[in-house]
């Protein structure tokens, strides 16, 4: 949709998208279909800030689309359309949907990493870490659904190197894990099979919940993934609290 367009014409395409039904048998049809909003562009801003905010509107566009779609059966005109970007200006950025997709996943995994990081940091008490990192974690995931459906869902059924990313997530998480259950002389104190059997316990916990349209409740979990996650730990790592309780 051009930056000129009438009010009627922005109206009527958003109608169309709001209408639209998802392709495919992919969407339980028990769930609502999912209102998708148009992502509207901005204006009065450098080349440099335009194409900064282009990349972002194609980046939350795909999440949108593969969110509503699923990811086989999402076209580059839906990413397009919820962007509110021409197709032209898409293959300015990406070679396909792969690639789009890739860098989606890319930027959203450092921001979900960069939420824990920060809430890890500023806990300060190790005792206290584990617990920080989930619920920033969990909290970012039910603020954004379509960037949780991204991550843990549609991650699974893109191409090979979307996959192959989400299998070097889950390695990440696994690390962060062992490097919460570090004893005082700093070895590690969960063997690394161990860490990734729990990360990829804790991703299927929270895919399935996603899957069901109960993103938003994502935090509602936490008490029993923290009781997962914990029960694998040794005793000396656990928060003194959970040691003194004998979990």
């Amino acid at each position: 949709m051009s930056r000129g367009a009438s009010s009627t014409q922005i109206a009527a395409a958003d109608a169309e998208t709001q209408g639209r039904k998802p392709r495919g048998a992919r969407r339980r049809p028990d769930l609502p279909v999912p209102k998708v909003e148009r992502i509207p562009p901005r204006s009065g801003m450098s080349r440099a800030e335009v194409v900064a905010d282009q990349r972002r509107r194609m980046l939350a566009g795909i999440a949108a689309a593969v969110a509503y779609h699923g990811y086989e059966d999402t076209k580059i005109t839906d990413i397009v359309e919820l962007a509110g970007v021409s197709r032209p200006t898409f293959y300015e950025h990406f070679e396909g949907k792969d690639d789009c997709f890739a860098a989606a996943y890319a930027e959203g995994v450092e921001r979900l990493a960069g939420a824990v990081a920060t809430a890890v940091d500023e806990a300060g008490d190790p005792a206290d870490t584990l617990d920080a990192g989930l619920d920033a974690g969990l909290e970012l995931l039910a603020a954004e659904p379509a960037l949780a459906h991204l991550l843990l869902v549609e991650s699974l059924a893109a191409a090979r190197p979307a996959r192959i990313e989400h299998e070097r997530t889950l390695g990440r998480l696994a690390n962060a894990l062992r490097q919460a259950s570090r004893g005082s002389a700093g070895e590690d104190a969960l063997p690394p099979e161990t860490a990734r059997l729990l990360a990829g316990g804790l991703a299927s916990h929270l895919s399935g919940r996603i899957l069901a349209g109960e993103a938003a409740d994502l935090p509602a979990s936490r008490d029993l993934l923290l009781g997962y996650l914990r029960a694998a730990l040794p005793a000396r790592s656990r928060p003194l609290a959970a040691r003194a309780a004998g979990s």
